[in-house]
């Protein structure tokens, strides 16, 4: 006779990440998976009983997320998380607390660091990679637009061609920069308006998307500008929306791609200077499109290096979104499900605006 499995607590058991199963009335630890005997370096027999908040540090904020997510009912997020670990060293996380009827569910994850040194190394060797091949054809470019331009006699084509000059110029402002071990936070910072910037990006992608494919922008006017490089933010935004173009595509059938900003209270970010503190980060840039959803066994890695759905892809572009984001005091989400995947990027006020 076959012995009948738990197919629940099995998957839970041999999830890679650490799972914490908390009694519903405190933050108590019931149930730890392997995963998170391995992270704490303690059997479950011995950690059954006490406060998750021993392990995590900041016992009020677990405690206050605990309580959120057993009075609602709902999942709730601490993005950012410093965690401590041996040696004195911290580390980000992202903890997502849920319910479940066992009791209240604590997802621990890791959260993507790229200025950590391994993924520093690994985007700098990119970054000169990418640059030396990016070069090459500029010139081709910029050449033949050019003589384009003495063919041409209307404001259109003309527009058109001053789009390309200013792209190629773009283009290899940034491929400078990434020949600099592919650093794009090394930048100076201006307020910019992101509106701008959207409608250029949009502009680009748009000339050659089919016309199935439909663009509607909804921008906040009231919006403050926020305080950026526009090179590498133009380059974010053009591969979430070149992303959604490429995941409608492959629906085979119509689809829409929605732009839009929007003032978004509550949201902060921890500040990395050792002082404690956060930044709020109002300005929230959105990219949605219909297509088919990003797969749940990629979506938990979807902003590390070389991770992609793309049968051609190199896994690069969400990877540079999440930096541009990073490098911006800001950062970077995604809600996804069969029908629409929504990105957001969440960047701060511009300092001269608060001025």
């Amino acid at each position: 006779m076959s012995q009948e499995i738990d197919t629940p607590a099995v998957l839970l058991e041999d999830l890679p990440s650490p799972v914490f199963l908390l009694d519903r009335t405190q933050p108590q630890i019931c149930w730890v998976n392997q995963a998170g005997q391995e992270w704490l370096g303690r059997s479950r027999r011995s950690v059954e009983g006490q406060i998750i908040a021993e392990f995590l540090d900041n016992h009020d904020a677990i405690s206050a997320a605990h309580q959120r997510c057993a009075s609602s009912q709902a999942p709730v997020s601490l993005r950012d998380y410093r965690v401590p670990r041996s040696g004195g060293v911290n580390i980000r996380c992202h903890l997502t607390f849920f319910p479940s009827e066992a009791g209240i569910g604590l997802l621990l994850q890791t959260a993507y660091n790229p200025s950590s040194e391994s993924h520093g190394q690994t985007l700098s060797a990119m970054g000169r990679m990418l640059a030396h091949e990016i070069k090459n054809p500029l010139a081709g470019i910029s050449g033949a637009a050019q003589l384009l331009r003495d063919d041409v006699d209307t404001e259109e084509a003309q527009a058109l061609i001053d789009l390309i000059g200013s792209e190629i110029n773009r283009v290899r402002r940034l491929a400078d920069r990434m020949e600099r071990l592919g650093d794009v936070s090394g930048t100076s910072h201006h307020p910019v308006n992101i509106h701008e910037i959207l409608r250029s990006a949009r502009r680009i992608v748009q000339s050659s998307v089919p016309e199935n494919i439909k663009f509607t922008e909804r921008y906040d006017p009231s919006l403050p500008q926020t305080q950026g490089d526009a090179d590498s933010l133009m380059q974010a935004l053009l591969n979430l929306i070149i992303n959604a173009v490429d995941a409608i595509r492959t629906t085979g059938e119509s689809g829409e791609i929605r732009l839009e900003t929007l003032f978004r209270t509550g949201v902060k970010r921890r500040k990395d200077d050792g002082e404690g503190g956060s930044t709020g980060l109002p300005v929230e840039i959105r990219i949605s499109d219909t297509g088919p959803g990003i797969p749940d066994s990629v979506k938990p890695n979807v902003f590390q290096p070389f991770v992609t759905t793309k049968p051609d892809g190199q896994g690069l572009g969400l990877a540079l979104v999440s930096k541009v984001a990073t490098a911006h005091g800001g950062l970077v989400e995604v809600q996804s499900r069969p029908g629409q995947t929504v990105f957001s990027i969440l960047l701060p006020v511009s300092e001269e605006t608060d001025a």
